[in-house]
């Protein structure tokens, strides 16, 4: 008969962590009702128009676009804190490799994907009436975890700035910027999936940009009636950078002078 397991040293640390969480929300609840999400989301298929997302790929990725499967994933999981493979089965990963693939999308994940993603949960809360956060995260203060000896580095050890520094533009490995930031692969996925990099080249790099402010823009030129190169020079781009970010979204550009004209006709 074999003896009792060892305990892991940090295992009685961990437990009072666990602890301090479970008061903390006993004491604070949580803005966010995960069950009636949960039975809400989980027969759910579908989470995002197959358009916009196609069309943001053709515009922030050279090639090898990420399978919409898994922005529905990406959705269901922000929404519900469930893994995906508790899903409806149209989406959910059933291999080691498909599991394997959404976690790499999740790391990789663009700035500009991340925030379409999230306007489209956010849509989806409005839509039935839900006026909570779209995702959530207690936490506890650095003083009451201090004392404790958990396994893994801090979460919050390392800076968003370090972080994008750390990752080289164009292709990359999750182990390469883990050495450069001397730190584990684990906390590495973590923090891209939290704070995500744009490791686009140059030319994906700058329609990045433009993907992530073209609301903005449209708004100051249709609502504030701004022109083309008062928009320029507010975000220290070209005239012409402007002018083709609005043809490539549709945005209907009136003729030069429009506004002048009609406030001497006032």
């Amino acid at each position: 008969m074999r003896g009792a397991p060892r305990l892991v040293p940090d295992c009685a640390d961990v437990l009072h962590a666990l602890v301090l969480l479970a008061d903390h929300l006993d004491q604070h609840g949580s803005p966010i009702d995960y069950a009636r999400r949960r039975a809400l989301f989980t027969p759910r298929a579908h989470f995002i128009d197959p358009e916009p997302w196609y069309d943001l790929q053709r515009r922030t990725r050279a090639n090898h676009l990420p399978d919409i499967t898994h922005a529905h994933r990406w959705i269901f999981h922000t929404l519900t804190g469930t893994p995906p493979r508790l899903a409806h089965p149209t989406i959910a990963p059933t291999t080691p490799s498909q599991s394997g693939q959404y976690l790499r999308f999740r790391w990789r994940i663009l700035p500009a994907e991340a925030e379409l993603l999230t306007q489209t949960a956010r849509t989806i809360l409005d839509e039935h009436g839900i006026d909570e956060p779209v995702q959530w995260a207690p936490r506890l203060a650095p003083a009451v975890l201090r004392p404790l000896t958990l396994p893994g580095p801090d979460p919050e050890s390392i800076t968003v700035d370090r972080l994008h520094e750390a990752v080289p533009v164009g292709d990359f490995s999750i182990a390469q910027v883990a050495r450069r930031l001397n730190t584990t692969t684990a906390h590495v996925i973590f923090l891209l999936s939290r704070h995500p990099v744009d490791w686009s080249p140059p030319r994906f790099r700058r329609t990045q940009h433009t993907a992530t402010r073209i609301g903005q823009w449209r708004h100051w030129y249709e609502h504030d009636h701004l022109s083309l190169q008062d928009i320029a020079d507010r975000e220290g781009t070209s005239l012409a950078s402007v002018r083709l970010a609005f043809l490539k979204n549709d945005v209907p550009i009136r003729p030069p002078g429009t506004f002048a004209r009609r406030r001497r006709q006032e």
